[in-house]
């Protein structure tokens, strides 16, 4: 085997090696991506996928005995075209993946069930559905009147991690499920 050939083998090895090390234990290369999606062409997949296509390619130019100036240029194309397959592919799965990322922010406007109830100076406690499940949450009235447990309310504002609710009165009400996912 040419040394030629060796060297092209190590470079598949070292990039297969690089790419086993970043499935297993995730990203090494962290510090190298950019963008939103925080994905970018310097990501340690993309390194070890292009690395590995590179010395992949290089070892059959050898092989085959393709002049060296020609199997150089075919496996750097090679090591690109993969390169930038997988980080497109990476990307794509990147994006992919849900998010668990949640603001109490998120709540202004929802309505809930009182579960606790809401002295005029004393917090309650307010049961809110979402699509991740339901939960409960500190909570105060905003006009500082007593709310009854079972009382559907509205989330009006925040002070703090508390929720300042203010109740729906029944002429408010909407046809359709409430906190507890029951047609009214």
């Amino acid at each position: 085997m040419s040394l030629l050939a060796i060297t092209y083998l190590v470079i598949a090895l070292v990039g297969l090696a690089f790419l086993a090390l970043t499935v297993l234990i995730g990203e090494i290369a962290d510090i190298f991506d950019v963008g939103d999606d925080g994905i970018g062409p310097f990501n340690g997949k993309v390194i070890a996928v292009a690395l590995t296509a590179f010395g992949a390619t290089g070892l059959l130019m050898t092989f085959f005995r393709v002049p060296v100036l020609w199997g150089a240029l075919a496996a750097a194309g090679s090591g690109l075209a993969f390169g930038l397959a997988a980080w497109l592919l990476v990307a794509l799965l990147y994006r992919q993946q849900a998010t668990t990322e949640f603001s109490l922010q998120d709540l202004l406007g929802r309505t809930g069930e009182v579960t606790v109830p809401i002295a005029a100076d004393q917090p309650g406690y307010v049961v809110i559905s979402g699509p991740t499940g339901t939960r409960q949450y500190l909570a105060r009235s905003s006009r500082g009147i007593p709310i009854p447990a079972g009382q559907l309310v509205r989330v009006s504002s925040l002070a703090g991690t508390v929720l300042l609710v203010e109740p729906l009165q029944p002429a408010t009400l909407v046809e359709g499920p409430d906190a507890r996912g029951e047609t009214r």
